[in-house]
């Protein structure tokens, strides 16, 4: 979140959080259709978020060595995500372009919409609001990709990774946007 510096970068920590949390749930059902609350008690990033919240909580300083690690970690999964998401898209059948495109674009349009409800219900404002639009318009994300490849049937995640690919693509013409619209809207 460069548009709103450190305090911004502690707002999207939390919220892409939640939003971990929610991967790990709420797609996963939807995914294999049939709640399990397996792989959220097998998944690391819970753990790690609990870890972080106990350490945030209580004001423990994080060792260096701790803090390099994890951020060469992130580093590293950044790569091994993308790249999967690169030899996917090397063999991907689009089914209909079409349906791509408007699942894309309803993405990238209702991501803000609703942002904007959930800031006005709130009642939230400065650097909150504009980190939560801007996290909230982004293009759709390769861990949802990533689960559908593990739990959904393969043309499900081929149109999965063809909707990522189309909304990063366009999404380099709507996020200068939204970054201008939050920085002017929200301070």
């Amino acid at each position: 979140m460069f548009a709103y510096g450190a305090k911004g970068f502690s707002i999207a920590s939390a919220i892409a959080s939640v939003i971990m949390i929610l991967h790990f749930t709420v797609n996963i059902f939807l995914a294999k259709g049939k709640f399990s609350i397996e792989p959220l008690l097998k998944s690391i990033p819970l753990y790690v978020i609990c870890i972080a919240g106990i350490f945030l909580y209580f004001k423990i300083p994080v060792p260096k060595f701790v803090s390099n690690t994890t951020m060469l970690l992130g580093y590293t999964t950044i790569v091994l995500v993308l790249s999967s998401l690169g030899i996917a898209l090397s063999s991907l059948r689009t089914v209909s372009i079409k349906k791509t495109l408007i699942i894309s674009f309803a993405r990238l349009i209702g991501g803000p919409i609703i942002a904007f409800a959930v800031i006005k219900f709130f009642g939230l404002t400065g650097y909150q609001a504009g980190v939560l639009f801007i996290q909230c318009s982004m293009p759709a994300a390769v861990l949802t990709y990533l689960l559908a490849k593990m739990y959904s049937p393969k043309e499900q995640a081929d149109n999965i990774a063809s909707v990522i690919a189309t909304s990063t693509f366009i999404s380099v013409v709507t996020i200068p946007v939204i970054v201008f619209i939050a920085l002017t809207a929200f301070g």
